[in-house]
């Protein structure tokens, strides 16, 4: 990948790193369940690991502007390794007790909190603005072909060797990853100047570098909406595939199906340069109402399996290009607020969509609501795509 060296190194410590989260959803549950505890004790233990990325977010976003990246990343790896590390170790030697293992899933959280706004500014610190789509768009293939191997790799090992080596292994990818990030070479200081400012006046001025960019609160307005009335119901899904034969394994390989889309979505975008950037992803929100019209038309598994591809392509593309307009169009020194502004506002939603979705499912039915769904996506777009600013704008290469 001719990136340059920061970003070749960058992306190899990425790279593990992804491989070894993807692993922890399916070695963390079976060493959950392994030790004893109730299915109530692993969803307090994966919404430990949640909490603290929610309430630090902005926070990381602020340190991410004022303090340099890269620092930030290394210790927020480093904090991860070491947490993931004596977990491992305290589930091979059988002693992990629950509060042991909520908090050190805690402290992952919280390094989460402070790594992903920070990584958002580093990438386009590394990256000449040209390259800008390629290098997003090998992260998010990288995310995706994780998203595949991980749970796979997560299986062999937690069935050969044990839920505790699964879950050291991924603590010893976040060392790695700090190893990677400390050879690599950080162009210019974000946000020094900033440092005697209150942590309250630089979240203002990151939520007005957010708000005066119409194009920007507009699409995550819209996505906002999606995870809580379109996207979140396509978790009801489960509830149509349940009663059929293999109908667990059916939607295991529509899972994976979304993972291959996203692979190909992400290598897809690294080549194609949409002349206007934001028509270019109201065609990708097309692409993810697809599956929850096919679920709700009971359509034949090689369809769905269809659906997932698109579905995975669909987020690819849209995760590449919105990150890329905010490297381009957003300066420096505020790329960290605005990157955690984005991840809250577009994503607060999604657990009061998860809670909705159950009781909606109950109320007018699965199929209904998966169509309703897929309805108000497209009512979206077309109601986005009525304005001349979306129609217009234009990723500037």
């Amino acid at each position: 990948m001719l990136l340059g060296r920061d970003f070749n190194l960058f992306f190899v410590g990425a790279t593990l790193s992804a491989i070894g989260t993807a692993l922890v959803p399916v070695a963390l549950s079976f060493a959950v369940i392994g030790a004893g505890y109730s299915a109530s004790a692993l969803g307090m233990a994966l919404a430990a690991q949640a909490l603290p990325t929610v309430v630090l977010l902005l926070f990381g976003g602020v340190l991410g502007d004022r303090w340099p990246r890269r620092r930030i990343m290394i210790w927020a790896d480093l904090l991860r390794f070491v947490a993931q590390s004596l977990l491992a170790l305290a589930l091979i030697r059988g002693e992990a007790p629950l509060p042991v293992i909520i908090g050190l899933t805690a402290l992952i959280g919280v390094g989460t909190a402070f790594f992903y706004p920070a990584r958002g500014g580093l990438v386009a610190q590394i990256v000449a603005k040209e390259r800008l789509t390629r290098a997003n768009g090998a992260l998010s293939a990288v995310n995706s072909f994780a998203s595949i191997l991980g749970p796979i790799l997560a299986g062999i090992l937690v069935a050969s060797v044990g839920s505790g080596w699964a879950i050291g292994l991924d603590g010893l990818t976040y060392a790695v990853s700090a190893l990677c990030l400390v050879l690599v070479r950080q162009r210019g200081q974000a946000g020094q100047a900033g440092a005697s400012r209150s942590v309250l006046e630089d979240l203002r001025l990151g939520l007005a570098a957010f708000g005066s960019r119409r194009w920007l609160w507009i699409v995550v307005a819209q996505f906002g909406l999606l995870n809580l009335i379109a996207l979140a119901p396509f978790m009801v899904a489960p509830v149509l595939l349940a009663g059929l034969p293999h109908g667990a394994q059916n939607w295991g390989m529509v899972l994976g199906a979304i993972g291959v889309g996203g692979l190909a979505g992400a290598v897809a975008v690294m080549r194609w340069q949409p002349a206007r950037a934001m028509v270019a992803i109201q065609v990708a929100v097309l692409l993810l109402a697809a599956p929850l019209f096919l679920l709700a038309a009971t359509a034949a598994f090689p369809l769905l399996l269809l659906g997932g591809i698109t579905f995975g392509a669909g987020g690819a593309v849209v995760n590449v290009m919105i990150g890329t307009l905010i490297q381009r169009e957003i300066p420096t020194e505020l790329l960290s607020r605005v990157f955690s502004i984005v991840q809250i506002a577009a994503g607060v939603l999604a657990p009061a969509g998860y809670a909705l979705a159950g009781p909606a499912a109950t109320w007018l039915g699965p199929h209904r609501t998966l169509a309703a769904g897929a309805g108000i996506a497209l009512a979206s777009v077309a109601g986005l795509l009525c304005l001349s600013e979306v129609r217009q704008f234009g990723a500037r290469t």
